[in-house]
């Protein structure tokens, strides 16, 4: 006896079938959706990476954009993530394909941050977790976010040297901790210390960077321009 199909002498042995076949594809439809609403989260980078392949290939926005960060949808919606898809489907299949081709062990790496905004990086590794930021290197020009960080710290502390020190070599010539101290000094400390308020209140704004140049716009018309010589970051004349 099938549960849900009464027997009645007006039905054919088709339409009997036919009900039959209805409430069997029903049931399955329920099935297959409680699976896939039960479906596991990925339990290793390379596996949410290759479900994360897969539904690029497929075109499956919803699938690739489950598995983006928090951090990212807040940047990015989900109907521009759709139509990013829509728009470069085949870029994304590509993608999607050699995504699935990676191979290799997971390095996991962790990002804290403390209360001026400053990233402090670890890094998973067989002994545990290990920092990797270079806390220890003093006033840090590895990106220009680090030099921003540099020259903002500096200048509050009036550290000079360090700040002469994240000038462009170009703006550096007849530049001293000396002449420095006298212009930014008392006279100038209200200004000094108005870009200092603004600085710290957008230093997470988005720098752009151009090779060995960056950008900061930051508050309504201002910008901080990067420069990077020598494998470090400098920062020209704040506005």
């Amino acid at each position: 006896m099938i549960l849900g199909v009464e027997e009645h002498p007006m039905w054919s042995g088709y339409d009997l079938a036919r009900r039959v076949l209805t409430v069997t594809g029903v049931a399955l439809a329920v099935l297959v959706s409680g699976c896939a609403a039960r479906e596991k989260e990925p339990q290793s980078a390379h596996a949410a990476l290759l479900r994360f392949a897969r539904a690029l290939s497929d075109g499956d926005a919803e699938r690739s954009y489950a598995l983006m960060s928090d951090d990212y949808k807040k940047r990015v919606s989900f109907e521009v993530w759709k139509q990013q898809l829509e728009d470069n489907a085949s870029e994304a299949t590509e993608i999607g394909n050699k995504l699935a081709h990676v191979r290799g062990p997971a390095v996991v790496h962790s990002v804290l941050r403390e209360d001026s905004g400053r990233e402090v990086q670890l890094e998973h590794t067989d002994e545990g977790w290990k920092i990797t930021t270079g806390l220890v290197e003093f006033y840090d020009q590895s990106t220009p976010r680090a030099a921003l960080h540099a020259f903002v710290d500096a200048l509050s502390r009036k550290r000079y040297d360090v700040v002469l020190r994240l000038m462009p070599n170009a703006d550096k010539e007849g530049v001293t901790t000396e002449s420095m101290a006298k212009a930014w000094g008392y006279a100038a400390r209200d200004d000094v210390e108005r870009m200092l308020t603004q600085l710290r209140s957008h230093i997470d704004e988005p720098i752009e960077v151009v090779g060995n140049y960056a950008t900061m716009p930051y508050a309504e018309r201002l910008r901080v321009q990067f420069v990077r010589e020598e494998g470090r970051w400098k920062i020209e004349d704040p506005e």
